[in-house]
């Protein structure tokens, strides 16, 4: 009866702990206007996290279809871009995400926006799959970006 009753208590145990160690699936949302609206920071590029001091902040706009994006990637300073974005839809590569600086009217590389959750998604570009960025969404762009006052130590 011991032998029995350990052997039940021994399976329970292993059955339990094996529910308990199952992580949750990581649930990937469609790419559009609603799901993109928001600020988000480029945490890595190319597999590798940004240098300090470095970074992206862009904010989408899903009513106007418009972003705002403030960077330092080859300068010491920020730059602050506007423009336009569009979201389509291909069968074969998923979302692309295009887009058009207001002041230059130059266009954006063409993005593939996948693995897209609350809190994170990834752009391959579209014409050369070893450029992929990873953003983080974030509650905003931080005040000293905004002003002007952050550059790289």
């Amino acid at each position: 009866f011991i032998f029995r009753l350990m052997m039940c208590l021994s399976l329970l145990t292993m059955v339990a702990s094996c529910s308990k160690d199952d992580e949750a699936p990581v649930v990937y949302q469609e790419v559009n206007y609603a799901t993109l609206n928001g600020t988000w920071m480029l945490t890595e590029l190319n597999g590798t996290p940004l240098q300090e001091g470095q970074y992206v902040y862009i904010t989408f706009n899903r009513k106007e279809h418009t972003f705002e994006m403030y960077d330092n990637m080859g300068s010491m300073y920020s730059h602050k871009s506007t423009g336009s974005f569009e979201i389509e839809e291909d069968e074969e590569l998923g979302y692309i995400l295009t887009g058009e600086y207001d002041y230059s009217h130059d266009l954006w590389n063409e993005y593939i926006v996948s693995e897209m959750t609350d809190e994170t998604m990834k752009w391959t570009m579209k014409d050369n799959s070893e450029d992929v960025s990873v953003y983080t969404r974030c509650a905003e762009i931080p005040d000293d970006i905004l002003n002007g006052s952050r550059s790289l130590r």
